[in-house]
């Protein structure tokens, strides 16, 4: 099979800019991400109230391994419309480090993005990060594969629906773990 440079693309700077194109023109937006910062969370904010105000679907997957995600950037992501779907991974002690960005435009057209970026506005504007962004019409098997899986881990019985009492729950496991380990509150975006 011979592929275009423009179908398969290495992204090492400025996530954010194909991020929100995509957002803007998808009809499923599906985000697994290891951690959420709440300056991630603001860079998509406008971008996902706009998809999800003209009806797309969008479903974000992120976990609690090493209390790295902010439960105010949950809070955020929650508060932007009430049709958002976050769940929280459940990691107890097992690593959990997916990034995947998955975009569907039409049956069987869409993007998946790959690579080191959590959702942070380090990882999508300045941070050195490395990303391969492939169009579905590459492989419509990895890009079915990927949505699947991204599925499977979503509704996995060990993630839990982010809403007011699981982040409230969250926040106090947070906050005990850092305590506990300060060091780690220096690396947080």
């Amino acid at each position: 099979m011979m592929w275009t440079m423009s179908k398969i693309n290495l992204v090492t700077d400025s996530l954010i800019t194909q991020l929100i194109e995509a957002i803007d023109t998808s009809s499923s937006i599906y985000i697994l991400t290891s951690f959420v910062m709440k300056s991630g969370v603001e860079l998509l904010e406008d971008s996902l109230k706009r998809a999800l105000e003209r009806g797309a679907e969008v479903k974000v997957c992120t976990g609690d391994y090493l209390f790295v995600t902010q439960p105010d950037a949950l809070r955020k992501l929650i508060k932007i419309n009430p049709e958002i779907e976050v769940r929280l991974w459940k990691s107890n002690g097992r690593a959990f480090h997916p990034k995947a960005y998955l975009f569907q435009y039409k049956e069987n057209e869409g993007t998946l993005i790959i690579g080191s970026s959590n959702m942070s506005r380090s990882a999508f504007t300045h941070g050195v990060e490395w990303n391969v962004s492939m169009d579905a019409t590459v492989s419509k098997e990895t890009f079915q594969k990927a949505l699947d899986e991204f599925m499977k881990l979503f509704l996995n019985e060990q993630t839990v629906t982010v809403n007011n009492e699981t982040v409230d729950e969250y926040e106090k496991l947070y906050e005990d773990y850092h305590r506990e380990h300060p060091e780690f509150s220096s690396y947080l975006d």
